[in-house]
């Protein structure tokens, strides 16, 4: 390498790898050289806009993936033998559940697909998973605030969580869940579980359900908004919860701009808490996946606008469709195509590195 190149001012260094907002580029910014790799520290790197990650379509347990890079359109080659011949659900925190695609081999894991890092879980005899809370940058090394929805075929929904004391994983059984019907989203807010989901005495009547994950008690449940009979995806955002319903999604042959959304805040500062609908959440961007969805800040990014979701759909028909990236603005009710992935639905993730 040149010596100017690599004896660049410290200011100017940070003047350029803090507007890398794809993570891959901040990768290879910090490879150049050792210069670089000490000027530009890890814990400086600027705000990540997350990535779309999807699978090798020519296998469906694949090991190979793909990482799709909105702001530059950019599509990186993955490789996880990790995830070979396994599912995967959820994701939080840039980490994902995988679990055995056999009925006789579950293997659930907590696994960051980009630091290829493992943490196997202990719930060999259950149907699924999805991380509700982690409350560490690397809970593979300290794993004591991970928290899991299971459901176990002889003890229904169960809370997993890591016992800090007894170094081992323990099961939670006894939430009020054996008469409530869990009907779709769940998301961890402020120690507490929430779902939607019906009692076996109002079937189909779908409400909000708040359970308290230390005691197991319920601390309160709400009914949807007027007319709304579901919530598509529960988001746990700085300012409250936020529930989302879509419009127009999954609708075969409707196109992408047809698509629109409500977005409802839970308050709780008056009892009971109710909902209020809003056509405005500031600087953030939401990132829909199928029944979840988390918020990033907008504020660092140079040229990306905050107030609107991120979602994927299948435009076109079953003989020829293509899965594109849609943006809906909320103030101004409309969406747009901003992205064109491969033809795989994809999960958004923030990388944890």
């Amino acid at each position: 390498m040149p010596r100017q190149w690599a004896e660049l001012h410290p200011d100017l260094l940070r003047h350029i790898y803090t507007k890398l907002y794809d993570p891959v580029d901040f990768i290879c910014f910090r490879a150049v050289c050792k210069g670089w790799c000490t000027g530009a520290p890890p814990c400086e790197r600027p705000p990540q806009f997350p990535l779309l990650l999807e699978r090798n379509l020519d296998h469906k347990y694949s090991s190979e993936f793909k990482l799709y890079s909105l702001p530059t359109g950019k599509t990186y080659s993955l490789q996880l033998p990790e995830a070979q011949n396994k599912m995967f659900f959820g994701q939080l925190e840039g980490y994902l559940v995988t679990f055995g695609a056999e009925d006789h081999d579950c293997s659930p894991a907590l696994l960051n697909p980009f630091t290829r890092t493992e943490l196997l879980l202990p719930f060999y005899n259950s149907y699924y998973f999805i991380p509700l809370y982690i409350g560490t940058t690397d809970p593979i090394r300290n794993p004591d605030s991970v928290v899991m929805l299971v459901y176990c075929p002889k003890r229904g929904h169960c809370i997993g969580f890591w016992n800090k004391d007894e170094d081992d994983w323990g099961l939670r059984g006894d939430l009020c869940l054996q008469r409530i019907i869990f009907s779709g989203p769940v998301v961890c807010h402020k120690g507490r579980l929430l779902f939607i989901g019906y009692s076996q005495h109002t079937i189909y009547k779908c409400r909000l359900y708040a359970i308290d994950l230390t005691t197991g008690g319920k601390l309160f449940d709400v009914g949807l908004p007027s007319q709304m009979h579901h919530f598509d995806c529960l988001v746990n955002a700085p300012i409250a919860l936020l529930a989302i319903e879509q419009h127009n999604l999954y609708s075969d042959g409707v196109p992408l701009e047809e698509c629109w959304f409500e977005v409802y805040q839970l308050e709780e500062g008056e009892y009971p808490p109710h909902w209020t609908k809003l056509s405005n959440i500031g600087d953030l961007m939401i990132f829909l996946n199928s029944y979840n969805g988390f918020c990033v800040s907008a504020d660092g990014f140079n040229g990306i606008r905050g107030n609107c979701i991120y979602f994927t759909k299948l435009n076109g028909n079953e003989h020829n469709s293509r899965r594109l990236i849609g943006r809906y603005e909320l103030g101004e009710e409309r969406s747009e195509v901003v992205g064109l992935p491969r033809d795989t639905n994809g999960t958004w993730i923030v990388p944890n590195v």
